[in-house]
């Protein structure tokens, strides 16, 4: 090959397929966690704070009705108290008002009772809840950490520290946090769960490992652990202890799309090209990967002779929807194209790729490779016109620029090339790969006596 035989080779390279999804980009999509934190029970009287002596015929009162759970009549009786009130009656009117899911009204009193007893347990605990139930994370993670700091032991203050740690971003945390949970709730699947999402998270493989595999033992059905299984897998490089465990996901009832998508990548980086396929066409009946997602899909396929997979892709595609806007009706017509040339028909490929422009004039992909046909072909008018239509795309100025130099070599006009060379390396500074087909290109020009 001489050089400007090698120019044709620059056009090929500059259109060469984007590889699709690499496998260490991929993203395992984990079913959440179902949490269930509530206010929890309502104080009893005279616990961890007293009421004042005053208040001693409200409690004749509230008794009853705590113990009937008529909590709204009793949050009633708390109002009827005159002021001053001690910390024991704000805590526990916070509380009823809590229980009856009156969060903005309850938190005023929960501080109420801490500004009279700053190290009142229970009513740090309660505040931190009813932050962590109105999305105020931060506010929450410090007031449980005040009731800790002063006493507090319940699995449901630990178990509400380590999922707003885990929420905010601090593993290490959380991982202490949902320990001690479970301490008191051994059995308690939640707990499990989130200990087991900040061991990954915080890179303890092995912890993480030997708590996954002890969970699957005995809920071999459970789809999260499996996708958690292929996420710790992937951390860990081990690409086919991922696809296996997503494939017993997706045999569970594992209906996301994402991960058949991720499974289907990490099939085709072990070459099992036809259950790959199989996972994408059961995306594109359910709608849900359009022509754009599926392009790169189809280039990769045909860029290792895989016709058949692309075929059947591309088929599917069509089958389940050929209401395309112009955009995506040019991605299907290319991919058509694309199928035909790979199949060597290239009449029917010519016929696609224009189907492609006509339907979107700034598909440059397409105009690049129906102009290289064309060039192919010695239609070199019709590859000019191809290449130009190409520059006006932007980000293909510069291959498109190489084709019309092609086209202008193929003629025989050299100067012209060597111009349209030199304009490429002044607008596309660093192109040094050029400079060889440029001294090529002027001699010949001055050999050929066009040089100006």
């Amino acid at each position: 090959m001489n050089r400007l035989q090698a120019l044709t080779f620059l056009i090929l390279s500059s259109m060469a397929a984007t590889v699709w999804a690499n496998s260490d980009r991929l993203e395992i999509e984990i079913a959440p966690a179902k949490y269930e934190f509530t206010t929890g029970g309502v104080l009893s009287l005279d616990r961890d704070a007293k009421l004042a002596p005053e208040e001693f015929e409200l409690s004749q009162q509230l008794r009853p009705l705590l113990q009937q759970g008529n909590y709204a009549a009793a949050y009633d009786v708390t109002r009827s108290a005159a002021t001053p009130r001690s910390a024991a009656l704000d805590l526990l009117a916070a509380q009823l008002l809590g229980v009856l899911g009156r969060y903005t009204e309850a938190i005023p009193l929960y501080q109420a009772a801490i500004d009279k007893m700053p190290q009142l347990t229970r009513a740090h605990a309660g505040l931190g809840t009813l932050y962590l139930l109105t999305d105020n994370l931060e506010a929450a993670r410090a007031s449980l950490a005040r009731a800790v700091a002063y006493g507090a032991a319940d699995v449901q203050t630990f178990a509400q520290l380590a999922y707003l740690n885990q929420n905010l971003a601090n593993p290490w945390s959380a991982i202490n946090a949902y320990q001690q949970a479970l301490m008191l709730e051994p059995d308690n699947a939640q707990w499990q769960f989130g200990l087991l999402t900040v061991l990954i998270a915080a890179g303890n493989h092995s912890s993480a490992g030997a708590l996954l595999d002890e969970l699957l033992s005995a809920s071999p059905q459970n789809i999260s652990l499996w996708q958690q299984r292929a996420n710790l897998a992937m951390k860990q490089n081990d690409t086919l202890r991922a696809v296996s465990s997503l494939e017993a996901a997706i045999r569970l009832g594992d209906e996301t799309s994402g991960n058949r998508l991720a499974a289907a990548q990490l099939h085709m980086d072990h070459g099992n090209l036809s259950r790959a396929t199989e996972l994408l066409q059961q995306n594109l009946r359910q709608s849900q990967m359009d022509p754009e997602d599926i392009f790169p899909v189809v280039q990769w396929l045909l860029s290792r002779g895989a016709t058949n997979e692309a075929d059947r892709l591309i088929g599917e595609l069509i089958r389940n929807n050929r209401n395309w806007p112009p955009r995506q009706s040019s991605l299907v017509a290319e991919m058509q194209g694309l199928l035909a040339l790979a199949q060597n028909k290239t009449r029917d490929g010519v016929r696609l790729l224009s189907q492609a422009v006509s339907a979107d004039a700034s598909n440059a992909r397409a105009l690049m490779r129906l102009a290289r046909l064309r060039l192919e072909q010695d239609q070199l008018a019709r590859a000019a016109i191809l290449f130009e239509r190409a520059e006006t795309v932007p980000g293909h100025e510069k291959p498109a620029l190489l084709g019309r130099a092609q086209v202008a070599i193929e003629r025989g006009q050299y100067t012209q090339a060597l111009d349209l060379v030199r304009q490429i390396q002044k607008r596309f500074p660093g192109s040094y790969e050029l400079d060889s087909y440029i001294r090529s290109l002027a001699n010949l020009s001055t050999a050929t006596g066009t040089a100006p």
